[in-house]
């Protein structure tokens, strides 16, 4: 009884993420309850956020109970779940009679695949999930048999996906790694290794990372009283991209000028934009992975340019340094 009950609730849930449009409320209500299911099947919940991380030399793989929250984030979610369901479809009308997933760090719950599965008969669709915590990849082989959809998973992987070496040939392949600015976690690192490895016409979710540089004009202020309005928002330049066709990091450099006149004070922002597949685009504020990066305050005797790179270490992060100063 209570199977077919969770079964129901995350066929429903799936649904109504995949069909809602931009119903946040209903977004909410469908991603509350496939936690709901997943957290009582697996024993990990998000109570336990930091506890179980991982240090990797290509970045931080993080617990079971962070990875648990991210499906509460319920945009990244729904449109992740719609992005590759569009994936798979696409993969299918081109004629794959049998549809080869490999999904590069789980997690407990397996959030971007297994309220996906219903949709599939498990003769066309078989899946191999990896991750780098044995409890991750133990809680989503027990949710998964606990939900009956076992026969669908082709293999569970424990391995590092920054250096694991593809044993066969993908159709699809899935690793939401990052964070904003694709600091502290190894997204960039595992699209390095798994891209050059699988397929030409294999697709990579997400499809693209884009970093842009914005001004924002803040509010001036004395006292508590208001001069002169802030919130005006400028778009300076794309910083770089992170996709199957640039991979190599050593390109994600850029001087970026400043304006040699604006009314001071501006911050300096960095936004990330992330393309999961087709028209499926999480952007400003959509989730953790889009909010805006207050790079530096610029006032007062600020650079007339700033180099900006990506450090590729145990740390991943932007850096930058100013290069001159406006007289």
């Amino acid at each position: 009884m209570l199977f077919a009950k969770n079964c129901n609730i995350v066929k429903e849930a799936a649904e109504i993420l995949i069909s809602c449009g931009e119903n946040y409320q209903k977004m909410k209500q469908s991603a509350d309850c496939l936690y709901e299911v997943f957290s009582s099947i697996t024993g990990i919940d998000m109570n336990n956020l930091g506890v179980g991380d991982i240090h990797l030399p290509s970045g931080k793989a993080i617990s079971p109970s962070g990875a648990a929250h991210c499906l509460l984030e319920m945009k990244r979610t729904a449109i992740f779940l719609r992005g590759i369901k569009q994936a798979i479809d696409s993969t299918v009308s081109n004629g794959n009679t049998l549809v080869r997933i490999l999904y590069a760090g789980c997690g407990p719950y397996a959030t971007l695949i297994t309220p996906l599965l219903h949709y599939y008969s498990a003769d066309k669709i078989r899946v191999t999930f990896l991750d780098i915590n044995s409890e991750s990849l133990i809680a989503a082989e027990k949710l998964l048999k606990e939900l009956e959809l076992g026969e669908y998973a082709e293999g569970f992987v424990l391995a590092d996906a920054a250096v694991y070496k593809v044993d066969q040939p993908y159709d699809i392949v899935i690793s939401e790694t990052m964070q904003a600015g694709l600091k502290k976690e190894p997204q960039v690192a595992i699209m390095q290794n798994l891209i050059p490895q699988c397929k030409p016409d294999t697709i990579f979710i997400p499809e693209q990372i884009t970093i842009d540089v914005y001004l924002r004009k803040r509010g001036i202020w004395d006292g508590d009283q208001l001069l002169e309005e802030g919130g005006e928002i400028n778009h300076l330049c794309k910083l770089f991209s992170v996709n199957k066709i640039s991979l190599d990091c050593s390109k994600y450099r850029k001087v970026v000028t400043l304006p040699q006149t604006f009314n001071k004070p501006y911050d300096l922002l960095l936004y990330t934009t992330i393309k999961v597949f087709g028209n499926e685009v999480l952007g400003l504020n959509d989730c953790s992975l889009n909010m805006p990066i207050r790079y530096v305050e610029l006032r007062d005797n600020c650079p007339k340019s700033i180099e900006f790179w990506y450090n590729q270490s145990n740390k991943p992060k932007i850096e930058s340094k100013n290069l001159d100063y406006i007289a």
